[in-house]
């Protein structure tokens, strides 16, 4: 059996790097008392994987943790035995079972959505731009890959932008972008290109990451639902 955790990243461990969560999780599963799965030879771990690694400063609502399990256990148990020793800060929402055939969710993800909150004189002037920004037909930016840096076009990856609250100095921002290998936009390339746009900078940024999503019949569904 294969559990998938949906779980929480709270501000206040925003700042938590991969290695500390991936111990965090590794912890309490072997407290929580669930038959989990270990891998082969001298040095056994526990067989999870995260559907996407979050980023050291991003919080997270909807992140998916996918744990091999020797047996059959309810969701409902799951869930209660991981929140009872999980800190509030990672607590649970959510778990489903799967077969241990089903395919990894990290080469199902398609999109992730965010809520950026810009701060400072330069948000409303970002805020302002954002119709003008989405009429482009093309948008330029520098792109991280594996293989170094390149220039590509993150228009086509823009699936969602718009204002959903604003300040006097504050604006905040939903977007549902693409997120995958070949056409991945992270939400730094995404704020910096608003920025140069707008021609202005916000004094501070936080960024929370709402959702992460696979595509079915051409729509945007939870990942955790595929």
């Amino acid at each position: 059996m294969r559990m998938f955790l949906q779980f929480q990243k709270a501000q206040s461990v925003r700042h938590l790097g991969l290695l500390d969560l991936q111990r965090t999780m590794q912890r309490a599963l072997r407290r929580s008392g669930l038959p989990i799965a270990y891998s082969k030879g001298f040095s056994p771990h526990v067989v999870m994987s995260f559907a996407s690694a979050l980023s050291v400063g991003i919080s997270g609502d909807h992140e998916i943790l996918d744990v091999l399990l020797t047996r059959d256990v309810p969701a409902d148990e799951c869930l209660e035995r991981m929140n009872r020793v999980l800190p509030p800060a990672l607590r649970a929402s959510r778990v489903v079972p799967a077969d241990d055939r089903h395919p990894a969710l990290m080469g199902m993800l398609k999109q992730a959505s965010y809520d950026i909150r810009l701060e400072g004189g330069g948000a409303q002037r970002i805020a302002d731009s954002l119709e003008a920004f989405l009429q482009q037909t093309s948008v330029m930016a520098i792109r991280r890959t594996k293989s170094g840096e390149k220039l590509v076009d993150i228009r086509p990856m823009i699936h969602e932008l718009r204002v959903a609250q604003r300040t006097q100095n504050e604006a905040l921002l939903k977007a549902r972008v693409s997120f995958e290998e070949a056409a991945t936009l992270k939400p730094d390339v995404l704020i910096g290109a608003l920025e140069r746009f707008a021609g202005a900078q916000a004094d501070a940024v936080r960024v929370h990451r709402t959702g992460l999503y696979g595509v079915r019949d051409g729509q945007a569904v939870p990942l955790i639902d595929l």
